[in-house]
């Protein structure tokens, strides 16, 4: 019959094996989680770590249209139309620290000439990159402020391009869809 969970080891677990378990995965090569966790991701914008984020959302959205035909309502085919990316980031408003001072946002006077911002999620045991937004603008922005409570900021921000864990490699047998229609992959010209 199992015991169920209870708090006392096993009778057989010494200390010393105790111990070893837990400090394996602190001296271990590998990375020591199976899965990904917010309290191991680090968000940098500009290249400088937000101390005050305690959230970030993306959404990267491969839109794609249809192509019909006379007298048949199903497509034909799908082509790939554009790809956008967007998210939202929770801060805490710290005093002379906002988003307004960081110039992350535009103001009245920078809003048409003011610059990208860069976004970056990584993984701060393993270093491995989770997100980054190469070119970013901040869309929008909410406050809230409530009596013995924090302040709180929603940040919303739309992204040209982005990286993330996965290198961006040509699709497979693309070479070989060139090869077959009689057109060099590296150069483009016909043979």
């Amino acid at each position: 019959m199992p015991a169920g969970f209870n708090n006392v080891p096993d009778a057989g677990l010494s200390l010393l094996d105790n111990i070893g378990s837990q400090v394996s995965g602190i001296f271990s090569t590998r990375p020591s989680a199976k899965y990904m966790s917010g309290a191991r991701c680090v968000l940098r914008i500009n290249s400088k770590p937000v101390a005050f984020a305690f959230g970030i959302s993306w959404r990267i959205d491969t839109t794609y249209q249809e192509l019909n035909v006379i007298d048949n309502p199903l497509a034909e085919e799908l082509v790939p139309s554009s790809i956008r990316v967007s998210g939202s980031i929770s801060t805490l408003h710290i005093p002379g620290k906002g988003p307004g001072v960081q110039l992350w946002q535009g103001d009245v006077l920078s809003f048409l000439f003011h610059q990208y911002i860069t976004i970056e999620v990584r993984d701060s045991a393993t270093n491995q990159l989770l997100f980054f937004a190469p070119k970013a603008v901040i869309t929008s922005r909410q406050e809230e402020i409530k009596i013995d409570d924090m302040a709180l900021i929603s940040l919303s921000f739309t992204a040209i391009g982005f990286k993330d864990e996965k290198e961006p490699t040509e699709p497979e047998g693309y070479d070989k869809t060139f090869a077959d229609s009689g057109i060099h992959s590296s150069s483009g010209k016909a043979h």
